[in-house]
């Protein structure tokens, strides 16, 4: 069974479909859990968009001093065609800490669980991924996987990477 973390304030729908990753998400209390392959798909639906996947947990103190950057840089550039997926790679034990982390900076973009925090699902993102927090993977608006950070990222490091890609489209 795929772990799932109670919310007040959004829900990621379990129906992984476009209108369910533009923001806004409507207000309910689920986190769903997400695989590789349906993290592929939910960026393939991004085509035409810069799309920015953070991969973040409580645990991991430079996870916890980038999040706010990815939140302005997602803010500062959303009307011109950029989207953020964050995935939490607590596991389904830590939930509590991640309603915690989520009800202190409620970001407006969506927010999953990894559906393990495995091998196979390090590899199935991305085949030279060992499991480095945070992890930061950009996609050009071809679906093109352009930048890898496993790193914390600055504002700027963040903003110049989504600004570079925004002018090619």
């Amino acid at each position: 069974m795929a772990a799932v973390i109670r919310r007040t304030c959004w829900l990621v729908g379990l129906s992984l479909s476009a209108a369910s990753v533009g923001g806004n998400a409507p207000a309910a209390e689920i986190i769903a859990a997400i695989t590789a392959e349906q993290l592929h798909a939910l960026v393939e639906e991004q085509r035409g968009k810069v799309v920015v996947v953070n991969f973040w947990a409580t645990w991991c103190p430079p996870c916890l001093r980038e999040f706010p950057a990815i939140i302005d840089v997602y803010e500062r550039y959303r009307e011109r065609g950029v989207e953020v997926l964050a995935v939490s790679m607590n596991s389904a034990d830590e939930a509590e800490d991640v309603e915690q982390f989520l009800a202190t900076y409620d970001p407006p973009f969506p927010v999953y669980i990894a559906a393990s925090q495995d091998k196979t699902f390090y590899e199935g993102v991305l085949p030279q991924w060992f499991g480095e927090m945070p992890m930061t993977l950009i996609f050009d608006a071809a679906g093109t996987n352009a930048r890898v950070h496993k790193k914390p990222l600055t504002h700027e490091e963040l903003a110049s990477d989504v600004s570079a890609l925004l002018s090619l489209r």
